[in-house]
């Protein structure tokens, strides 16, 4: 299983919103906490289990460090999850 990192990317595999990416912004022991600066924004995370998640191979350093360093905002995670889809598309 791949490891759990804040910052790190995750699609959702199970529930309503299954197929969505999302950023991870925190964890603990069985849950992570996802958002998109959409829907699920910073003051409103999905708290998931980590089984119904796939970990991407994939960050943006630039947010790992607004997050460590609590300066994120939505519209940075709207940022950096539009830039993965750039360089997705990019790749096909």
């Amino acid at each position: 299983m791949k490891e759990v990192f804040i910052g790190g990317f995750a699609i959702s595999k199970q529930g309503h919103d299954f197929g969505r990416l999302y950023v991870i912004i925190s964890k603990d022991n069985e849950y992570i906490y996802l958002v998109d600066g959409k829907i699920r924004t910073l003051q409103r995370p999905k708290k998931k289990k980590v089984k119904h998640v796939n970990l991407l191979n994939y960050y943006d350093s630039e947010l790992i460090d607004k997050i460590k360093d609590n300066k994120v905002r939505d519209e940075d995670i709207k940022r950096a999850l539009k830039l993965y889809h750039r360089s997705r598309m990019q790749d096909s």
